[in-house]
């Protein structure tokens, strides 16, 4: 009977073990599958300068040209969670790229995991402004940019700074494409599985313009502030890939302005200022805080600047349709009472530096 008892007890560990082989770690090799992922990556930003309103332009089709190669990376980041706890279990980068015919990159990767179910996070890995946070909790997975610092608050800004105290303003985000594959099921009869997502930015693109008089006072040196949108996105939230905005407390974000032409305009004066810019998106109702500043430095050195709201802007087909936010105002740009002489401050004659050779004794 004694001897009956010891070699019970092996058995039951044996059956004990067997009822609780769901329990073992991702990363037992007796029970891994192989997960083939093919990412598309669409790169087509959401706003277009090729319209024949700036056919020609090549100064805006230079800027738009700027944000299409930000589309354009290297490295995607695969993250899988436990659809139930929102917990990370594995992790993976994919660096197989090839280009398709429409001009979209195709990534190919290979990663070992237990069978289950989970959620599937994929984002480009290689964007140095836009940065992410909290990645071990896929609701809390955060996409943002670091504030402004004081020092480029007051270089961009100048005296005026302080007008933005109560706001919080972001460097502009790259573009960051997301694809979110939710409730993916690995069966334990599964040798391979083959995934097929695809990712898109999360970052909206608008192209922004204001006519200007007197340009010829306005140095090289300009920029805008718009508020109302969204400082960051939980792109592993919601099912599509495009996350969930921040909406509290609502941002904004700082760009350079370039001085240029619209060649259709009616009237005399056709300089504008104008640029392409990136952000987490407008705040739906944002309605208390949504305006533009443009701010210049003159060629005296002072900081002129103009407040435009932009509500009814966001509302017209333009906007909507094209990303286009046409601002129908004029900024005039007053002669500052004392002027830099020619080659003084920022100039907008000054391009190159002048150079000079000669010999220095040491």
């Amino acid at each position: 009977m004694t001897k009956r008892k010891f070699h019970l007890i092996p058995a039951i560990v044996l059956i004990l073990l067997a009822a609780s082989c769901d329990l073992r770690p991702l990363e037992d090799p007796s029970e891994l599958v192989s997960i083939r992922i093919n990412v598309n990556v669409k790169t087509v930003i959401n706003v277009t300068a090729r319209h024949t309103l700036y056919t020609g332009n090549p100064k805006i089709n230079e800027l738009t040209a700027e944000k299409d190669y930000q589309l354009k990376t290297d490295i995607m980041r695969v993250l899988i969670y436990n659809p139930k706890t929102k917990s990370l279990v594995n992790q993976s980068f994919v660096t197989s790229k090839s280009e398709k015919e429409d001009g979209s990159q195709l990534f190919t990767g290979t990663l070992n995991i237990s069978y289950g179910t989970f959620d599937f996070l994929v984002y480009n890995f290689d964007t140095p402004t836009t940065q992410v946070k909290d990645e071990n909790n896929e609701d809390q997975i955060l996409a943002y940019t670091n504030e402004l610092t004081e020092s480029q608050r007051s270089s961009m800004l100048g005296s005026k700074a302080d007008t933005f105290d109560n706001i919080p303003i972001h460097l502009e985000p790259e573009h960051l494409m997301v694809a979110h594959h939710p409730e993916m099921r690995v069966s334990p009869h599964d040798t391979v599985v083959v995934i097929h997502t695809e990712a898109s930015s999360i970052i909206d693109t608008y192209y922004i313009q204001i006519h200007v008089e007197g340009m010829q006072y306005a140095s090289t040196r300009a920029n805008a502030v718009i508020s109302g949108v969204s400082p960051s996105n939980h792109i592993g939230q919601g099912t599509t890939g495009s996350g969930v905005r921040t909406t509290d407390p609502a941002g904004a974000v700082c760009f350079e302005l370039r001085q240029s032409t619209d060649t259709t305009y009616a009237g005399a004066n056709k300089d504008i200022m104008c640029a392409v810019f990136n952000t987490f998106g407008k705040i739906p109702d944002a309605k208390s805080d949504l305006r533009v500043t443009f701010n210049v430095v003159d060629i005296a050195g002072n900081l002129q600047q103009k407040e435009v709201n932009l509500d009814e802007i966001f509302k017209t087909e333009d906007a909507i349709e094209r990303h286009w936010l046409l601002i129908d105002e004029v900024w005039t740009i007053e002669k500052p009472e004392n002027p830099s002489t020619p080659g003084s401050g920022f100039q907008p004659w000054v391009t190159d530096w002048e150079i000079t050779e000669g010999n220095i004794s040491l």
